[in-house]
């Protein structure tokens, strides 16, 4: 029987070769990343840096199937975040005086009412959780040559319905396979980071990681699929770590293979 080689090398020192999430307790994880946050908030400007895109023709102008997309769209995601940047930065700002001061009662009211005005807000950006790619002639003529494979992309925070849309456009054309898009909605910048510290630290597992989840297994299992491509982005990779965990549990090891 042949030896199997571990990179890094399992044994020695935990901390060596394993994530704090798996050994540290998961409150002290969520104080911690708490705080780097909050260090780094001087940064979430850069989020929307550069306002321009050297390949704009590519991804804003047109898309890649030669179909002119709506430039309204764009803007639209883009001001939704900036105004949801905004507000979330008040709602970060007032929420120990709010705390302190607010009844109970009238505090997670107020809450309650801060997340229904962020989801009203970002209603335009959201539709469907699943996207398939568009395909000019020849690249569905290079995907009809590999139908036996399937592409799945999951992306990162602040994307919108349509930029999500683009991103699949993209990576269809560059590989020439067809690609299946699962949203990760975007609840605005401070909301999406807060909603990967919980992912990280508690395990919080959202509704965009069940329907990844239900997609992934469900072209694992189809007989004529012999490989599956996960492309992830930001965030996207916490989802799909998250996906893998529940995978592991209960797909067979010749069936996790084609991954």
């Amino acid at each position: 029987m042949s030896s199997i080689k571990f990179i890094p090398p399992q044994t020695g020192e935990v901390d060596k070769y394993t994530t704090r999430a798996n050994r540290q307790d998961p409150f002290w994880l969520l104080v911690k990343d708490t705080f780097i946050l909050i260090k780094n908030l001087r940064f979430l400007p850069l989020l929307f840096l550069p306002w321009k895109s050297e390949a704009e023709k590519n991804q804003s102008a047109a898309s890649t199937t030669g179909k002119k997309q709506n430039p309204f769209s764009s803007f639209l995601n883009l001001g939704v975040q900036i105004l949801l940047t905004l507000l979330e930065l008040i709602f970060l700002i007032l929420f120990i005086p709010a705390l302190i001061s607010l009844p109970g009662i009238i505090f997670f009211a107020a809450a309650f009412l801060c997340f229904l005005l962020i989801k009203l807000i970002t209603w335009p950006t959201q539709g469907p959780r699943i996207l398939l790619s568009n395909m000019d002639t020849h690249t569905s003529q290079l995907a009809a040559q590999h139908q036996d494979e399937k592409w799945i992309f999951i992306n990162g925070i602040c994307t919108g319905t349509s930029g999500l849309q683009e991103n699949i456009d993209r990576l269809s054309l560059l590989f020439g396979r067809s690609v299946t898009g699962v949203h990760n909605r975007s609840y605005g910048p401070i909301g999406d980071i807060v909603e990967c510290i919980l992912q990280r630290c508690l395990d919080y597992k959202t509704m965009d990681v069940r329907v990844a989840f239900e997609v992934v297994k469900n072209v694992l299992m189809e007989g004529g699929t012999k490989k599956v491509v996960l492309v992830a982005h930001s965030q996207g990779g916490i989802v799909v770590s998250m996906v893998l965990d529940e995978l592991f549990c209960e797909v067979p090891a010749e069936v996790i293979a084609k991954l």
